[in-house]
């Protein structure tokens, strides 16, 4: 705020002095300014690699995309084929409803408000070694085979907002240190196309 009523008395000033309009006034007060403009910090953006016709190669009825920092850590094909195998075995098992009827059937639901303390639990529990399914049933973390020896594989679902848009929902496949990247980043700057 004071920066900006001094450049507003500046310009006054010039603008008793020269007679000048305002906005020519204006422009030759920023031209003689001595600091330099100062810098914008880049926006970290995640750019995801679309696997979605690996995806649909094994029948998955969603869109698939992959974090770019575990794409040299595992096999693609095999990760997406573990989280097949998983949904149709656990048929039984309602924890594992929605994410079996997003990937396997296509269902398109909303998404719903996020339990902030019951995700970290999950994450937490991920980062400990420990796989399984969330409380809201859309991350489920699985080991898979690796480059290096197992891996453990969080695969999350990326649902519509509201029930008005209408798009095809993804599963993202991430690292557990990868989701604490996302998280920093915040929601909007990931590059989910």
């Amino acid at each position: 705020m004071t920066t900006r009523r001094d450049l507003k008395r500046r310009v006054r000033d010039r603008q008793g002095r020269t007679g000048e309009s305002y906005m020519t006034a204006l422009r030759h007060v920023l031209a003689q300014r001595d600091e330099p403009a100062p810098e914008r910090a880049p926006v970290p953006v995640v750019e995801l690699i679309d696997i979605s016709e690996a995806a649909t190669a094994i029948g998955m009825q969603c869109g698939a995309r992959l974090v770019p920092w575990l794409a040299d850590r595992i096999h693609v094909g095999a990760a997406l084929r573990r989280l097949v195998d998983v949904l149709l075995a656990t048929t039984a098992d309602p924890a594992f409803d929605k994410m079996r009827s997003v990937v396997l059937y296509g269902a398109c639901p909303t998404n719903e408000p996020i339990d902030f303390p019951a995700r970290q639990r999950f994450l937490d529990r991920v980062r400990a070694g420990l796989g399984g399914i969330s409380d809201h049933g859309q991350m489920l973390a699985l080991a898979v085979d690796g480059q290096l020896g197992t891996e453990m594989v969080l695969f999350g679902l990326w649902l519509q907002p509201v029930a008005y848009l209408r798009y095809k929902p993804l599963v993202c496949l991430s690292s557990p240190d990868g989701m604490a990247k996302i998280g920093q980043l915040g929601l909007y700057d990931v590059a989910w196309r």
